[in-house]
């Protein structure tokens, strides 16, 4: 019995111990599956984490080449976007001198107003009417021009990139103003276009200004000099000239080269805000010829402006006077001027013109020419058009802010009805061979180097402050 009593024990010990030993197993078994559920869980976690990381690395990564994509495009666009402003004529009377010596010889305060509208454009550009001197005591206003040189440096500090300087007053110093004008845009601002004048017969009358996308041809011819002088023959190439022969030349040779050309052509009259038939024909012929745009001074009053269709069913801009930027001349109509405002786009290798306008300018100056300055008519007040120096010269002036709208307004845009002809066969079988009213007869009878039809007006037509003021070419004066 005792041992029976002993093997029961011993067999209820094995069971215990067996049943202990599957409970151990059970326990590691456990135990190895939940660190194996943790293992897998914290792997999944790992990959979707990964997963989620490459996932949000490459959506960064999409983003940032999206960004990237779309800034290069935006840059393009940009680049493939010039926004171009000109202003007229740039002409510095002995009030404006006078008061530029009693400021230390600092011109800035005749653009300090419209400086900022200059630096946003991507070029831009003045007449400047007159040859410049760093000699002071010999500068001097109407009737032989000498600007003072720091009126230079205040354009540069404006931000004008081209400046044209083909005009009926080039030669008011000779030869030495031509050459001293030239040495000092060099020395000075040799990052300035310089186009119209030339100390070198070598020197090609174009120029080629590559900004953003665009190579711009670039060029100066004036229709006239002053009666006041002549230039000799052997230096006849120091001022552009304007001859069909020169600006045909010249605009084929440039858009060899350039997909855009600007031509700054300096003559005109002051009968109408709407170009008279002389201009007009010309204006045509540069246009035949390929100028995509024209921007015409001289007359020193506002023009209107307008988008011409050419032969070849592109478009040329047209404006047909900017009228004054500076002056000391003394009428409303004088002291309008405009800003041209124009955007070219450029796709592939076609360029067009995208936008246009013109900004009314207002040159004010006070009685003692103590405040003078370049306001945009927007930015004019009725406070400052009282006290305008033209009512010491004209009481009954009606220099409003009224009147200069309407002035301004009646200068806007026009919608000229073009006749161009393209080299064709008239009913007869004959080749006509020109463009109406530009005939090789006409070229050689009225564009030669000092142009009868605007010639005749240089001596009264850049009188400012007191004495005569002149509006264009045909020698109507304006006692102040």
């Amino acid at each position: 019995m005792e041992e029976e009593r002993l093997r029961e024990e011993e067999r209820r010990r094995r069971i215990a111990r067996a049943r202990r030993r599957r409970q151990v197993i059970r326990r590691r078994r456990m135990m190895a599956l939940g660190i194996l559920l943790v293992v897998v869980v914290l792997i999944v976690a790992a990959a979707v984490t990964i997963y989620r990381r490459n996932q949000e690395r490459k959506q960064q990564e999409a983003l940032e080449k999206q960004q990237q994509e779309e800034a290069a495009a935006q840059e393009e666009a940009e680049n493939n976007t010039l926004h171009i402003r000109a202003v007229g004529d740039n002409l510095i009377h002995d009030a404006f001198i006078e008061t530029g010596s009693d400021n230390d010889w600092n011109f800035d305060f005749l653009y300090e107003n419209i400086k900022e509208d200059i630096s946003d454009a991507d070029l831009a550009s003045v007449n400047q009417e007159t040859p410049l001197t760093t000699e002071h005591e010999n500068a001097a206003g109407y009737p032989d021009f000498n600007t003072p040189s720091e009126v230079g440096d205040a354009l540069a500090d404006a931000g004008f990139d081209i400046v044209t300087q083909a005009t009926e007053h080039a030669f008011d110093q000779e030869e030495t103003g031509i050459r001293d004008t030239i040495s000092f845009w060099e020395d000075e601002h040799e990052k300035i276009t310089l186009l119209g004048i030339h100390d070198s017969e070598s020197d090609s009358r174009y120029q080629i200004i590559e900004e953003k996308n665009f190579k711009i041809a670039v060029m100066n011819y004036s229709t006239m000099l002053s009666e006041n002088h002549s230039i000799p023959e052997d230096s006849s190439y120091m001022v552009n000239l304007y001859s069909e022969e020169n600006a045909q030349a010249d605009l084929e040779e440039a858009k060899q080269e350039a997909d855009v050309a600007i031509v700054y052509l300096h003559g005109g009259q002051d009968e109408s805000v709407e170009p008279e038939e002389r201009l007009q024909e010309r204006v045509q012929f540069l246009a035949e010829q390929g100028a995509d745009v024209i921007i015409c001074s001289h007359p020193h009053i506002l023009k209107g402006y307008e988008l011409i269709e050419k032969p070849d069913g592109k478009e040329t801009l047209v404006y047909y006077s900017l009228g004054n930027f500076v002056s000391a001349q003394s009428s409303l109509e004088n002291l309008l001027g405009g800003m041209a405002d124009f955007t070219l786009t450029k796709e592939g290798d076609e360029v067009t013109i995208d936008s246009y306008s013109m900004i009314p300018l207002v040159m004010h100056y006070n009685a003692d020419y103590t405040e003078c300055s370049v306001y945009k008519l927007s930015d004019y007040t009725d406070e400052l058009a009282q006290e305008h120096g033209i009512h010491e010269e004209n009481p009954e002036a009606d220099f409003t802010i009224s009147a200069l709208e309407e002035a301004a307004g009646n200068a806007g845009e026009l919608h000229t009805e073009w006749n161009f002809q393209t080299d064709e066969t008239d009913e007869e079988g004959t080749d006509t061979g020109e463009s109406t009213g530009n005939s090789e007869t006409d070229s050689q009878s009225n564009d030669e180097n000092n142009s009868s039809s605007d010639q005749n007006t240089a001596e009264d037509e850049d009188n400012g402050g007191s004495g005569n003021s002149s509006l264009g070419d045909n020698q109507n004066t304006d006692e102040n």
